[in-house]
């Protein structure tokens, strides 16, 4: 039997410990090479802020809000997707009634509405909250992160953050 060079003095034994190291190694590597793709596992810290902004600031008073515990109000309208809506991230307008609507066509729209719903929708029942334009942004980033089926991407778990606003 000819043994090439390169294997002269490899014992079996070595020779299939380095193929076991090599294997573990681009499997370790594997999930990195697709995590290019976000995932509700992936935790979006933009997402987690926005979700603490919005306990603190007890939106869920006057809105339904997926994932946020107690958020079950209804004075507002519901954020999250209904029978006859999708979630507030895949509506065209923000606020319809009365006296005109609000655009909603990206989060910046949404976060300025947070920030300061009357001067865009004069006669809105929706107050100044007084929060700054960073906690406005990252309670948009939270409600454009509400799923279709009322998860949350972006929480890092299974993106259920909570259930369906209670």
């Amino acid at each position: 039997m000819a043994v090439f060079p390169i294997w002269r003095g490899v014992t079996k034994s070595r020779l299939l410990g380095g193929a076991s190291l090599l294997v573990g190694a681009l499997l370790a590597v594997q999930p990195v090479a697709g995590a290019s793709a976000t995932t509700y596992g992936q935790a979006d810290p933009a997402v987690q802020a926005g979700q603490a902004v919005i306990m603190k600031a007890n939106c869920g008073g006057c809105h339904t809000i997926p994932g946020i515990p107690g958020a079950n109000g209804t004075f507002g309208p519901n954020l999250g997707p209904t029978d006859s809506a999708p979630p507030v991230s895949g509506r065209a307008m923000i606020a319809s009634f009365p006296n005109g609507a609000v655009p909603n066509n990206s989060p910046d729209d949404l976060a300025a509405w947070i920030q300061d719903p009357p001067t865009l929708k004069p006669g809105t029942a929706m107050p100044r909250l007084g929060l700054s334009s960073d906690d406005a942004a990252a309670a948009a980033a939270y409600l454009d992160a509400i799923q279709p089926d009322g998860s949350i991407a972006g929480l890092g778990d299974s993106g259920s953050g909570g259930g369906s606003g209670g």
